[in-house]
Formats: structure tokens, sequence, C-alpha cells
């Protein structure tokens, strides 16, 4: 009977004990408010939202990689086109110069066809 009395005397320390604490203090929700359902709702909308997140976090990446091929093909059109101008200059001055060298040419044997044709009329005239 000893034995039933001091478990009766725990009993009460432990439900007097409980009464003296303030509930007001209390900061976890009860889990059994909760219904499984939302449990699981809220479970699959994070589930949704972490996968949707990942998805658009793919998609940026494949954006950010078709960027950056993207770049890297116009940086090699550029050059592209930079070496054909820089040809096309080249060829351009070379024609420049060769027009310069045969207009000096023309001039000359333009010059010498008039000394000719000088030398020519004074020759005539003395003849007659």
């Amino acid at each position: 009977m000893s034995r039933k009395s001091s478990k009766e005397g725990r009993k009460v320390n432990i439900s007097s004990s409980l009464e003296s604490e303030d509930i007001s203090l209390e900061t976890t929700v009860p889990t059994d408010e909760l219904s499984s359902s939302e449990e699981r709702d809220g479970a699959a909308r994070v589930t949704r939202q972490l996968i949707e997140r990942k998805e658009l976090l793919h998609s940026l990446q494949l954006l950010r990689i078709e960027l950056s091929q993207k770049n890297l093909m116009i940086d090699n059109l550029k050059v592209e086109y930079l070496t054909k101008i820089e040809e096309l200059e080249e060829k351009l001055n070379d024609a420049i110069h060769q027009k310069q060298l045969l207009s000096l040419r023309l001039d000359s044997q333009l010059a010498l066809q008039q000394e000719d044709a000088r030398y020519d009329n004074k020759h005539k005239k003395l003849h007659f």
C-alpha cells in the first residue's frame, strides 16, 4: 500500500506543477490541430514551389549558356568582318596606288606625245 500512496503523491505533485505553469508563454502550436491533409497540401505546395524554382533556375542557366554562345558567335563575326575590312582596305590601297602609277604613266606618255607632236610640227614647218 505504501507504493500506491507514493504514486498518488507523485500524481498530485505533477498536476499541481502543470497548473502553476503560465500557458501564455507556450510558443509551439499543437500538432493535433493540423489535419494530415493540410500537412500534405503544405508539403505538396513546398515541393511544387521547389520544383518550379529549380525549373526556373535551370531555364535561367540555359538562357545564360545560350547568351554566352551568341556572344561568342557575335565576337567571331566581328573578328571575321574586321579581317575582311582590313583585306578590302589593303585592296583599296593597292588599287589607289595602281591608279596613281597609271595616272603618272599616262601623264608622262601624254607629255611625250605632246612633245613629239610639237617636234613634228616644227620639222614640218621647216621642210615646207
